[in-house]
């Protein structure tokens, strides 16, 4: 077997198509495609179900892949370790990051200036991807994690505070006392028929519940935040997301010293023996260097 091929069809299942990987490879669409299709011919089965819309694995696709990722893994890793010298780490490493994670702008362009070699192919969505299906090496997720197989690094505090326009605010007046909130317009998040119990507390542990009402209920924090700037009243944001942006989208924080306690954000991968240098790499750089962007007052 020529083993040439295997990187291939490593970068085939990476990208989830031939097109995407030849590009990312240098070659053309079809130099990929008859490098996997050989590589089947070699191991006499098929690893690739191809249909008109998507690639998927067959299930000796999946074992070969595994297989194959944690042997590419582990020679990068022998690499790394003999070299020792980062300025050669090189390829690809793909980053998940929510929509709200503008500030991971800031760290990816001081990685890529540190470390020209890797390329960070980010993927910007709120949906939780399957790591492991589309071969995402890394994402970064708020809130609580359900996925128990995935190797988990805090990487800052995901609190929820109360935020306002400025244009809501002047029109309706600013809240000083938690029982003020009863008199203002509140957009839900997973609200249920108009009303939410929120539960706040402070810094000093002090916990206050209050029943908030409003006139939309929404299950998407981009939405609430587009709603809250239009003015259609106050809005529970993610802090840590919403400090970054607050002068821009003219938001002023409400009852600043009272909290909705979050999760947490975390950055997340699959659990494996062997994690390539270039991964390890831009963990290690968002662990030192995303903290400092977190906002400390609460």
């Amino acid at each position: 077997m020529d083993w040439s091929r295997v990187p291939v069809f490593l970068k085939v299942v990476d990208y989830g198509s031939f097109t995407a990987a030849a590009k990312a490879l240098g070659v053309p669409k079809s130099t990929a495609s008859r490098a996997v299709t050989t590589l089947e011919k070699e191991l006499e089965t098929q690893l690739l179900q191809r249909t008109t819309r998507a690639l998927e694995l067959t299930e000796a696709g999946r074992a070969f892949y595994e297989r194959a990722k944690a042997a590419r893994a582990a020679l990068e890793e022998a690499q790394a370790e003999v070299s020792q010298n980062v300025d050669e780490v090189s390829g690809t490493v793909r980053l998940s990051v929510p929509n709200d994670a503008a500030p991971m702008a800031t760290v990816v362009a001081a990685f890529t200036r540190k470390y020209p070699g890797i390329h960070v192919d980010l993927v910007v969505t709120n949906r939780h991807v399957n790591l492991i299906e589309e071969g995402i090496d890394l994402a970064l997720r708020a809130g609580r994690l359900d996925d128990s197989s995935l190797v988990a690094r805090r990487v800052a505090r995901s609190d929820l505070g109360l935020f306002a326009s400025a244009e809501y605010l002047k029109k309706h007046g600013t809240p000083k006392r938690i029982e003020e909130l009863a008199d203002h317009a509140v957009v839900l998040f997973r609200g249920r028929q108009g009303k939410m119990r929120l539960r706040l507390e402070t810094e000093k542990g002090e916990q206050r519940e209050v029943t908030v009402r409003g006139p939309v209920t929404v299950d998407d924090l981009s939405f609430v935040r587009g709603l809250v700037f239009h003015g259609v009243g106050l809005g529970m944001l993610p802090i840590f997301f919403t400090h970054a942006r607050t002068a821009g989208m003219k938001f002023e924080r409400v009852l600043p010293e009272w909290h909705v306690a979050g999760g947490g954000v975390h950055l997340v991968m699959p659990a494996q023996k062997y994690v390539p240098a270039r991964v390890r790499l831009l963990a290690d750089f968002i662990y030192e260097n995303f903290k400092p962007l977190e906002c400390s007052k609460h």
